[in-house]
């Protein structure tokens, strides 16, 4: 039997740059649509008018926290997002998006292209998205956010997940029952891990 030296399995390694973006979002759901006033009495089990104004507001820093933790958008909206350049290939680090409307660069400091849908494709059924460009044009090298993609993101109304729903609902309960930051005489923690067990099948999480 031949022996043989131990192999090297160790793999090249690459090094890839971060990807420096920024997002702009237009439009929002009504908050009232995502959960109702009403359905958040029932669930607090108050039937009282007294603390609607509360209630709602709680439920905006919810609805906040759900789509920041998460990287979603509850609601349709519109987004751009800016880059300097064109990469090979890119993630939009947020979601889910539905479609992408355009791509526009500046072949100018002062003018810009619209992409050609031949020159890149998408995959938006993946988490996070991505876009690939075939070939892609050279970005004037004297200018800033050089890059805009226009998409349609966010969950529509009638279709936010359950899990999220709850989460916005335990988490105003959580806020209700606790008004201030630490509770005293008691042992202080997080916002309970539920809430987060609940958010995370739907985190949109990008490495670059």
């Amino acid at each position: 039997m031949n022996e043989k030296g131990p192999r090297n399995h160790a793999r090249p390694f690459f090094y890839l740059a971060p990807m420096y973006y920024t997002l702009e979002i237009t439009g929002a759901a009504a908050e009232a649509s995502i959960v109702s006033t009403a359905d958040l009495k029932t669930f607090l089990r108050v039937d009282h008018s007294d603390e609607d104004t509360l209630i709602e507001a709680l439920r905006s820093a919810a609805i906040e926290y759900v789509q920041n933790y998460c990287n979603v958008q509850l609601g349709d909206v519109t987004a751009v997002m800016y880059l300097d350049e064109f990469r090979g290939t890119w993630e939009i680090p947020v979601g889910p998006v539905r479609s992408i409307t355009s791509i526009v660069y500046n072949n100018t400091p002062s003018t810009t292209l619209t992409l050609s849908t031949s020159q890149y494709y998408t995959d938006l059924k993946r988490k996070p998205a991505r876009i690939t460009t075939i070939s892609p044009p050279t970005v004037h090298p004297d200018t800033s956010n050089g890059v805009q993609v226009t998409m349609e993101l966010g969950y529509q109304i009638a279709n936010i997940p359950d899990g999220l729903i709850h989460a916005i609902k335990l988490l105003v309960a959580h806020f209700y029952e606790n008004r201030n930051i630490v509770v005293v005489g008691t042992i202080t923690s997080e916002v309970p891990n539920l809430i987060h067990s609940l958010l995370n099948p739907y985190r949109v999480i990008s490495d670059r």
